[in-house]
Parts: C-alpha cells; sequence; structure tokens
C-alpha cells in the first residue's frame, strides 16, 4: 500500500512538472495516380506516374512543442519535414546516384522549423517559417500549394524570385515556369495581436546571412496585412527581395512582389479572388515585369462532397511578353475526418508568347488519389 501512495505521489509530482509543456505529432500523407502531358515545340510528352506525392496538399511529418510561461506568456517549438510521398527522399531532396552513394543533402527537417514566443505583444518566431505572400496566396483560391492553386512548384504566378528554401536566389532572367514566394532561412518573423478581425506582421531576413553560395546572400523584407472577421478574409502582402548576386551579368537587383487575396462565403459557397505583381529594380529597363490576377470558388455540396474551380492569367509586361495561364477543376469527397479521396484537373500554357512558336509550354495534368491527416 504504501509503494502505491509513493508512486501515486511520484507520478503527481511529474504530472505538476510537466502539465504546462505539451508535444504533439501530427502530419498529413497525400498520395495517388497522376498523368502529365506537356507540349513543347510541337512535341508532345505524357507521364503516367503511380505513388504520385502531394496532387492535393504538402505530405509533411511534424512535431508541435508548446509551453504556458506564465503571466499570458507562451513558447513552442516548430520541426516539419516533407517528404517525397512514394519514395525515399524528402521533397526537394536530390536522387541517389548509381551505386548506392548517398542521396542529396537536403535536411531532415527541409520544412519550417523555428521556435517561438508570445504574450500581450504578439509572437516572436525564429527560423525557418512560412511567410505572408503563401497566406495571400492561399486566401485568393481553395487548391492551396497543389495541383490547382497556380502556386506549385510547377506553376508559380510570381515571376523573378525564388525564396522557398535554403539558399534563397534571385533569378533575374526569364523564367517562364514562374515562381513562388513560400519561406525564407535565417529569419525572424513578428505577428500582431488580433484587433477586431485584424493583424499584421513583418519579416526580416538580413543579406549575406547564409554561407553556402552567392545566391544565400540575399536578404528579404516582407510585410503582411490581415483580416479575417465573420464571411470575409483579406490578405496583402509587400515582398522584397534584396539581391546581393554579383556574378550574374545583369549584377545584383531587387524584386518587389505585391499579393492581395479575398474570399467571401455565402452559405454552402465561398467566393475567391486575388492579384499579384512583380518588379525588380534593373536598370535601364527591367527583367521583371509582371501581373496576374485569379477568380475561383469552391461549393460545399453536401457535407462530404467539395466543388473547387479556379481560372488565372499571368501578363508579362516584357518586350518577351511570356504570358502565362491556368485553369482548374478539382472534386473532394470526405470518407472520414482524417481521409479524403480527391481528383484534380488543370490545363494551361506556361509561355503563350508568339515568339517562342506554337505548342510551347502548354501543359494538362489530371490526378486521383487519398490524403490522410493524423
Amino acid at each position: 500500500m504504501q509503494k502505491k501512495i509513493i508512486a501515486l505521489a511520484i507520478a503527481g509530482l511529474s504530472s505538476a512538472a510537466f502539465a504546462q509543456t505539451n508535444v504533439v505529432i501530427q502530419g498529413l500523407f497525400d498520395t495517388g495516380y497522376q498523368n502529365f502531358s506537356a507540349e513543347t515545340a510541337g512535341v508532345t510528352t505524357k507521364t503516367n506516374r503511380w505513388g504520385s506525392a502531394s496532387n492535393s496538399a504538402t505530405t509533411n511529418f511534424t512535431l508541435v512543442v508548446n509551453e504556458d510561461l506564465g503571466g499570458g506568456m507562451k513558447a513552442g517549438l516548430w520541426l516539419e519535414t516533407d517528404p517525397a510521398a512514394g519514395s525515399n527522399q524528402l521533397a526537394g531532396a536530390a536522387a541517389a546516384p548509381a551505386g548506392g552513394a548517398a542521396a542529396g543533402t537536403t535536411a531532415v527537417w527541409n520544412s519550417q522549423n523555428y521556435l517561438w514566443v508570445s504574450g500581450n505583444f504578439g509572437k516572436v518566431s525564429l527560423g525557418f517559417m512560412n511567410n505572408f505572400a503563401l497566406t495571400s496566396a492561399l486566401t485568393s483560391q481553395p487548391f492551396g500549394v497543389g495541383m490547382g492553386g497556380g502556386y506549385s512548384g510547377a506553376f508559380g504566378r510570381l515571376a523573378g524570385a525564388n525564396v522557398i528554401g535554403a539558399p534563397a536566389f534571385v533569378a533575374l532572367g526569364a523564367n517562364t515556369a514562374g515562381v513562388r514566394d513560400i519561406r525564407a532561412n535565417n529569419s525572424i518573423r513578428y505577428d500582431t495581436p488580433t484587433w477586431s478581425g485584424f493583424s499584421a506582421g513583418l519579416i526580416y531576413r538580413s543579406p549575406n546571412s547564409g554561407a553556402n553560395a552567392a545566391g544565400d546572400a540575399d536578404g528579404q523584407v516582407q510585410m503582411g496585412l490581415n483580416y479575417n472577421n465573420g464571411p470575409l478574409n483579406v490578405s496583402y502582402t509587400n515582398s522584397s527581395v534584396m539581391s546581393n548576386i554579383q556574378s550574374l551579368t545583369l549584377g545584383a537587383a531587387n524584386t518587389t512582389h505585391n499579393l492581395l487575396g479575398a474570399n467571401y462565403t455565402f452559405g454552402t459557397f465561398t467566393l475567391m479572388a486575388g492579384w499579384t505583381s512583380s518588379k525588380n529594380n534593373v536598370a535601364p529597363a527591367r527583367t521583371v515585369d509582371s501581373r496576374s490576377w485569379n477568380v475561383a470558388g469552391k461549393w460545399q455540396a453536401t457535407p462530404t462532397l467539395a466543388v473547387m474551380a479556379n481560372v488565372l492569367k499571368a501578363d508579362d509586361k516584357l518586350v518577351a511578353n511570356q504570358d502565362r495561364d491556368l485553369n482548374a477543376l478539382g472534386l473532394d469527397y470526405s470518407m472520414s475526418k482524417r481521409t479524403t479521396a480527391y481528383v484534380r484537373w488543370e490545363s494551361g500554357d506556361n509561355d503563350k508568347s508568339a515568339a517562342t512558336g506554337s505548342g510551347t509550354g502548354k501543359f494538362t495534368r489530371t490526378a486521383l488519389g487519398l490524403r490522410h491527416s493524423f
């Protein structure tokens, strides 16, 4: 009896010591079948793939730690890895060469990894965090960064900067596939408290904060403004990438993105729209100057079936006139709270300019699969 009392006392002390710390393992796995058809200069290439990764959402395994510091303050840790579903590689890692040698050098925590502290003053995060540009992009359409959203790796709606990992870099030349602004390494982020649905934030990455390649010298300043109140959600981002790349022919350049996204829900239907602009300051003539807009919608037809659509146009203002477009449809069927069957279709053109010849950049992609969250 005494041993039981001692054991209970020890258990009680342990619970009291750790009651204010919460550790959660969460994640998502998305895989399915994908058919991809691409046309370049009149030649069509078709690819069929089973076990295709992250068609509708990003596969991830995430460790989340939250601690109550008392006095209204909290601290936490976010560690996330994004594996390429259906393979033994991390997303973005190089494939293993022949002979069994080691694969690419992408780190295990290849996605968000940061520490944060919050209180009445707001929230401060240090590390590798999703940024406000991503928030604006997701506010404007229902497909996330997967197929159909126009913010995937295959079709990024911005032009001239690619801040999606380590190292960051600025591309000064033509980039017909477009790019996206998701996160920058070695950053500090501040988020204000929310007042009547309004919030704001600032992200800063110092130039020359990396040590790997010339592109790792890039800096970034980003400001985000958000309004989330009832059926209306609005997100605006101003993102400035400060390049210190000196090895390129055109020298260093700063690229500025503006992104605006909004959505409004009427009963079972959500209307969504977005606009972006991308410019750099290369003299005497810019090498990045583009706009994009999209209109999208999501209809919750039944409690388990959602229908989605998106139409996107990108207007290149440069002499090359590499305009692009994207049209997408999607169906989500909820089999349970955690498991969803989906169908995705997108069709577009990554370069509609006459200068490159007929049929350059046209593509069609179809996918069907399952995703499970835990």
